[in-house]
């Protein structure tokens, strides 16, 4: 229902970025090629009424519709204006997505505007608002399948800038602040939630890539996306966000719960074309302060810089493209009132905890036909392969225990067309720091038993080598045939 409903909402959203440059625009000119391109794109834009006037055109009871369907989405009036600029400015009313299942969704803004102009040799718009608020309610049901969404969507100072050339579609949107305020509640699925963000200097650019010839208005469904994103279509987006906070409640009667949350600014930034899919993000320092169910007080943690990355080829067949996992979290750490309640002997270490991950390697695949091949219902005609992967850093820290290490494998994947798995050769390093006191705290704390803890010290002998005071170093090799060695010993 979801791919649905984005797929109905794409000529929409093509039609308002749409048009035919022109040295000067008309408010003529504009609404004709409004009006053509909805045709194009299989809409239809009707009105009650249209009132000319001296370089102006209003239109009421604007209303926009599938070819012989129910309207999608309705306008009170819209006042399009010519600019001594040459653009034309035009100004909404009252809007209203229709046919949305249960739910309302109504825009409200304040001294919103689009404007229209002639750039770079298509059509350029720009858009700017004091406000601009969406609120979706919906109500399903009674008694014990009763569910309800009443949610708000708050922007404010709101600037953005669309360009539509020959051969790429660029955006820019900016916001001095958004707020949401979402409620929500299922009977059968015993959901009673509440959750509220404020967030800050929000900037939202990116661009896309059209292959040559490509009409947007074509992309209504599964199949033409696919088609598209092989032909050459592409997109590169970024978002920027300043402080932000949040808070959520859930009165969920058998677990009740709620979060408060604070963060430092942080960015997110995504590629997706025929070659690869990408994603980046990251944030300067986060703060959460948690009342878990049965806990008598409060858990605060904070923590400094987090990133996540991750990186895949999207089409690789004649040649592996590189693949690439990053995952870091510097001084995550809790405060006293929560180590009081999980430690209150001081067992353990009560430091800052820290993460350090960076893999990759080369794969083949071909994530399209895999995509495809799942929205169709049959097996793909191309299987992924994996061929190396590069272990540059592995770093924990937690509780007085670190353990590191590094590796590299090749996969020999000449029994996967059979159902085999693909078999690792190569080599990793490891080193483990701090085990045997981490073991004793728990022992101390009643979380592992004097015999669980014999059996962990067992598996820490076996596979791990002396090398120093509670120290232990470990190199896992993979060879040929199947067979693992741990410190030259064969254990497989």
């Amino acid at each position: 229902m979801v791919r649905s409903s984005v797929f109905m909402a794409a000529p929409v959203m093509a039609l308002l970025m749409c048009g035919t440059a022109q040295a000067a625009l008309t408010v003529d000119q504009v609404w004709a090629d409004l009006q053509a391109q909805a045709i194009a794109g299989g809409l239809k834009i009707t009105v009650a009424t249209e009132v000319p006037g001296d370089r102006e055109l209003t239109l009421n009871g604007v209303s926009i519709a599938p070819d012989g369907g129910p309207a999608i989405a309705t306008v009170s009036e819209i006042s399009l204006v010519e600019q001594e600029d040459g653009s034309v400015a035009l100004f909404p009313g009252e809007i209203r997505l229709e046919n949305t299942g249960p739910a309302r969704v109504t825009v409200y803004h304040e001294d919103l505007s689009l404007s229209m102009y002639e750039d770079a040799g298509g059509m350029g718009y720009g858009l700017d608002a004091d406000s601009l608020k969406i609120s979706v309610v919906a109500t399903e049901g009674a008694g014990q399948t009763a569910k309800s969404f009443d949610g708000t969507f708050d922007l404010t100072g709101i600037a953005g800038r669309y360009t539509r050339g020959l051969e790429a579609l660029g955006f820019g949107v900016s916001a001095g602040r958004l707020v949401y305020d979402i409620k929500q509640e299922d009977a059968a699925l015993g959901i009673d939630s509440a959750q509220v963000s404020d967030t800050a200097d929000v900037d939202l650019t990116g661009e896309m890539t059209l292959p040559e010839g490509m009409d947007l208005m074509s992309l209504k469904d599964a199949p033409a996306v696919f088609a598209a994103a092989r032909a050459g279509l592409g997109m590169v987006f970024e978002a920027t966000q300043g402080v932000s906070s949040g808070d959520l409640v859930d009165n969920n009667p058998m677990m009740p719960m709620s979060l408060a949350f604070q963060a430092k600014p942080g960015t997110t930034s995504m590629v997706l074309n025929a070659d690869e899919f990408g994603f980046d993000t990251s944030v300067e320092g986060m703060s959460f302060t948690a009342r878990p169910p049965m806990v008598p007080g409060a858990v605060n943690a904070t923590t400094d810089a987090f990133e996540m990355a991750f990186a895949m080829p999207m089409v690789a067949v004649e040649e592996a493209g590189e693949y690439a996992l990053t995952l870091g979290v510097a001084n995550l750490a809790l405060d006293d009132g929560a180590w009081r309640m999980i430690d209150p002997a001081g067992a353990l270490d009560h430091g800052p905890a820290d993460l350090t991950l960076d893999m990759g390697g080369l794969a083949r695949i071909d994530t399209l036909e895999l995509m495809q091949a799942n929205e169709a219902g049959r097996p793909p005609q191309v299987m992924p392969e994996l061929q190396t992967l590069d272990i540059r850093a592995l770093a924990v820290k937690l509780a007085g225990a670190a353990l590191s290490g590094t590796g590299a494998f090749t996969f020999d994947n000449s029994m996967v067309a059979a159902g085999g798995p693909p078999m690792p050769l190569g080599t990793a390093d490891l080193r483990l720091e701090g085990g045997n006191n981490l073991i004793d705290g728990l022992i101390a704390m009643g979380l592992m038993t004097a015999d669980d803890a014999m059996g962990a010290r067992m598996m820490m002998a076996m596979f791990g080598k002396p090398a120093g005071d509670d120290v232990l170093t470990s190199t896992i090799e993979a060879r040929e045939g199947g067979s693992i060695f741990v410190n030259g010993q064969q254990i497989q």
